[in-house]
């Protein structure tokens, strides 16, 4: 069995992952333990990697553009030109007839920055619209929320701060660091109850 080191392509994090592989199929997917973003661990998108590259999912995958000229009629094979030339101008006839915020673009979590500079420039210079997102941002939401729970807010509340908050400065050297729990304070919280 082969190793070859990779990123995770789910979120923006980066995670390292080795991918084990025999025969050109991909076995399995763990943790890089030398990589700096999750030294070895996984969230259960990237420990479940491995599924996506399964045969059973890859026979359903679709491997070339298809068409059909309305929803009762099945599918039939068509060119890439054919299929963009397609989806640009039922994008241009929706977009005369109800205007530009008819339309949106929801991009992926994995794109480059370049990537997501030609998208705004397609929607907000060309199309005209505010519609973009991505799921950088909404697939992210809840791991935050999660975090926040499991690792405390980074501040005290107000009723149990000594002093006063200080105004806000300019200066990085002149604005004192947020308090944050301590990896001690974290493991003295109470554990979460496990299933019974």
């Amino acid at each position: 069995m082969a190793e070859t080191k990779s990123t995770c392509c789910y979120c923006g994090v980066g995670c390292g992952v080795v991918i084990e592989h025999e025969a050109g199929r991909i076995t399995s997917v763990k943790g890089d333990p030398d990589h700096p973003a999750n030294s070895g661990r996984l969230c259960t998108k990237g420990a479940t990697l491995h599924l996506s590259a399964a045969p059973e999912t890859q026979a359903a995958r679709a491997l070339y553009p298809e068409l059909r000229a309305s929803r009762d009629e099945p599918r039939q094979r068509v060119s890439w030109d054919t299929a963009l030339d397609t989806a640009a101008e039922r994008f241009a006839a929706i977009i005369k007839e109800h205007g530009p915020d008819a339309v949106a673009i929801y991009g992926a979590g994995q794109l480059l920055t370049e990537d997501y500079y030609v998208f705004n420039k397609l929607m907000k210079g060309l199309i005209g619209s505010n519609n973009l997102d991505t799921n950088s941002r909404l697939c992210m939401s809840s791991a935050v929320a999660g975090y926040k729970l499991s690792l405390a807010p980074t501040r005290r509340p107000a009723a149990t701060r000594t002093s006063p908050t200080p105004a806000p400065s300019s200066s990085p050297a002149a604005t004192p660091p947020s308090p944050t729990p301590s990896p001690s304070a974290a493991s003295k919280r109470p554990a979460r109850p496990g299933p019974t």
